[in-house]
C-alpha cells in the first residue's frame, strides 16, 4: 500500500507540473494562425507567450509561502480555477484579440503553482535517497513536456484550428483538477496563518544569503539555462545554416530527447552507489566533452545531435539532485524554497537566452564556448555547495 502511494504522488506531481508546461508549448504553433485571423503582427501575436509568463513566474512567488501556510492541495485547486477562468474567457471571446491576451496572462497566473507546488509536495512525501529518485521523475516530465507539446499542438492546430487548442487545454485542466480533489492527500502536515509580503520578502533574502541554497539552485539555473539556450539555438543551425525542414528537425531533435531518459536513468542507478557529490561532478564532465564535440564537429545533423544529447545526459543528471539538495533542508519551508529555485530557474533562463542572442551566439561553436564556461561555474558551485551547511 505505501509503495502504491508513492508510485501515485510521483504520478499526480508529473501531471500537475505537465499542466503548466503544454500551456506554455501547445500554443507555440499555432501563433501565425492566431496573427492571420486577427489580422496583427506575429510579434504581436507573441504577446501570448509573454503574457503567459508574466503571469506565471511572478505568481509562484507567493504560491509558495502561501502554500506553506494553508497546504499544497487548497492552493493547488484554487490556482487552477484561476487557469480555468482564464481559458473560458479565451474561448468565450475567441473573437477578440485583447480578450485572448486577458485570458492568457490569468491562466499564466492560475498555472504558476503548479511548478511549485508539484516539486514542494514532492518534498514533504519524500526524504534522503528517494527525494533525488523522485525529482529525477519530475525532472523527464518538465524537460519532455516542452519538446512534445509543440508536436501535439501543431497537430490540434493542424486538424481543428487555434481555438481547440485552448478547449484541449481547458479540458486538460479540467481533469487535473478532477484529479486532484480526489486523489491527492493534503501532504503539509499542519497550517499557519499565511505571511505577510514583508515576512515572504524576507524569507526569500534568507534563502538569496544562503551559499547552500544559491550553490544548490545556481546549478538548476544554468543547466536549465544550458537547455533553453540549446533549444533556441539548435533549430537555426540545422533549419537555416544545413537547409533542412521544421518537420525534419523535429524528428532529429528526438536524439537529445533521448538523453533526458539516460541521463535520469544513470542518476538514479548509479547515485546510491557514489553519492550526490560524485554524481553531480559528471555534469561538468560530460559538458566539457560536448563543448569539445560541438566545437570541433562539421555542420553534419547526426554528429550535432549526438553532441546535444551528451549536454542533455548532463543536464538530466545535474537537475533532479541539485533540485533535491535545493529542497532537502527546508522542509517546513519547502513551497517558498522551490518557489525561489523555479521562479529563479525562468528568470535566469530567460535573461542567458536573451542575453546569449545580443551577444550573436548562433554557430555550434559559440555554443560550445558557453557550454564550457557554465561547467566551470556547475564545477565551482558543486564544490562551494558540499562545504558549507544549510
Amino acid at each position: 500500500m505505501g509503495q502504491h502511494f508513492k508510485i501515485r504522488s510521483i504520478f499526480i506531481a508529473c501531471f500537475i507540473i505537465s499542466i503548466g508546461q503544454l500551456s506554455m508549448g501547445l500554443v507555440f504553433p499555432s501563433l501565425p494562425w492566431i496573427a492571420q485571423d486577427f489580422n496583427v503582427t506575429l510579434e504581436e501575436a507573441q504577446l501570448l507567450v509573454s503574457v503567459y509568463m508574466l503571469g506565471f513566474g511572478p505568481s509562484q512567488f507567493l504560491y509558495g509561502p502561501i502554500s506553506d501556510s494553508l497546504g499544497r492541495k487548497k492552493v493547488l485547486l484554487t490556482g487552477l480555477v484561476i487557469a480555468l477562468f482564464g481559458l473560458a474567457i479565451i474561448i468565450a471571446f475567441s473573437d477578440s484579440f485583447t480578450a485572448v491576451v486577458l485570458g492568457r496572462f490569468i491562466q499564466g497566473i492560475g498555472t504558476g503553482g503548479c511548478a511549485v507546488l508539484a516539486r514542494a509536495s514532492t518534498r514533504d512525501r519524500f526524504s534522503g535517497e528517494q527525494l533525488p529518485v523522485a525529482m529525477s521523475y519530475i525532472a523527464i516530465v518538465a524537460s519532455i513536456t516542452p519538446l512534445l507539446a509543440p508536436i501535439l499542438g501543431g497537430f490540434i492546430n493542424h486538424h481543428f484550428g487555434w481555438s481547440m487548442v485552448f478547449i484541449s487545454l481547458l479540458g486538460y485542466v479540467v481533469v487535473g483538477w478532477g484529479l486532484i480533489a480526489l486523489k491527492f492527500k493534503e501532504s503539509l502536515s499542519e497550517t499557519k496563518p499565511v505571511p505577510s509580503l514583508k515576512n515572504m520578502a524576507s524569507q526569500y533574502a534568507v534563502f538569496l544569503r544562503s551559499p547552500y541554497f544559491m550553490s544548490f539552485a545556481s546549478i538548476s539555473w544554468l543547466n536549465f539555462s544550458l537547455m533553453i539556450t540549446t533549444v533556441s539555438i539548435m533549430p537555426f543551425i540545422m533549419q537555416v545554416q544545413i537547409g533542412m525542414s521544421s518537420d525534419q528537425y523535429a524528428m532529429w531533435a528526438l536524439i537529445p530527447a533521448l538523453g533526458m531518459l539516460i541521463g535520469t536513468s544513470l542518476s538514479n542507478r548509479l547515485r546510491p552507489r557514489f553519492g550526490n557529490k560524485k554524481i553531480l561532478l559528471v555534469t561538468p564532465t560530460l559538458h566539457i566533452i560536448s563543448a569539445i564535440w560541438l566545437f570541433f564537429t562539421p555542420l553534419e545533423p547526426l554528429l550535432l545531435m549526438i553532441g546535444q544529447m551528451i549536454l542533455i545526459v548532463g543536464n538530466a543528471i545535474a537537475l533532479p539532485c541539485a533540485q533535491a539538495l535545493v529542497l532537502q533542508p527546508y522542509k517546513k519551508s519547502a513551497g517558498s524554497a522551490a518557489a525561489l529555485s523555479g521562479g529563479g530557474q525562468m528568470i535566469v533562463s530567460s535573461i542567458v537566452s536573451v542575453a546569449l542572442v545580443q551577444l550573436g551566439v548562433q554557430e555550434a561553436w559559440h555554443l560550445s564556448m558557453v557550454i564550457a564556461l557554465f561547467a566551470v561555474i556547475t564545477v565551482a558551485n558543486i564544490q562551494r555547495g558540499f562545504s558549507v551547511k544549510p
